[in-house]
This record gives C-alpha cells, structure tokens and sequence, in this order.
C-alpha cells in the first residue's frame, strides 16, 4: 500500500523555475513586490488549499521576471489532475 502524502504533487510551474535559476522565494518576493510568504503560497501544489492563486497584474511580473519561461495558464492545475478530482476547487 502506497502512503498518498508520498507522491509527488503537481505545483505551479513558477516553483520549478525558481528551483531551475536556484532562486529563493525571498528573491522572489523581492522582484516581485510581495511578501515571503506569499510567494511560498504560490509555489504550494494544486492539491493545497492553501494554495495562493495570482491576480492577473502578478502573473504579468511573474512573466516578465521568468523572461516568458512561466505563462498565464501555467497557475492551473494539469488536466490530469483535474480528471483525477486531486486538483483544489
């Protein structure tokens, strides 16, 4: 039997960016003009409901400061997860 809180869940493609250019969420908030914490909430996976989806003025930023590498609709969920019903409503 396989401990669901093992696998790995789906995050915002922002998280693996920031991972990618080894970049801390405090780098982020900085460039971006948030806070720490909000930036953490960004990156939490689809599952998490406390999960902090962007306005539409951030992903702009977000956009900008990624160079194009995280889009628009990289803040929702893969359909697979969606079909799955793991994906946070």
């Amino acid at each position: 039997m396989t401990d669901a809180s093992l696998i790995p869940q789906p995050r915002p493609a922002f998280d693996g960016w920031l991972r990618l250019h080894r970049k801390d969420y405090a780098w982020a908030a900085q460039k971006l003009g948030v806070s720490r914490e909000y930036v953490r909430r960004l990156c939490l996976p689809f599952s998490d409901p406390t999960r902090a989806p962007p306005g539409g003025k951030l992903v702009e930023r977000v956009i900008r400061l990624t160079g194009g590498a995280v889009r628009g609709d990289d803040w929702h969920p893969p359909v697979s997860e969606i079909l799955n019903g793991r994906a946070a409503a």
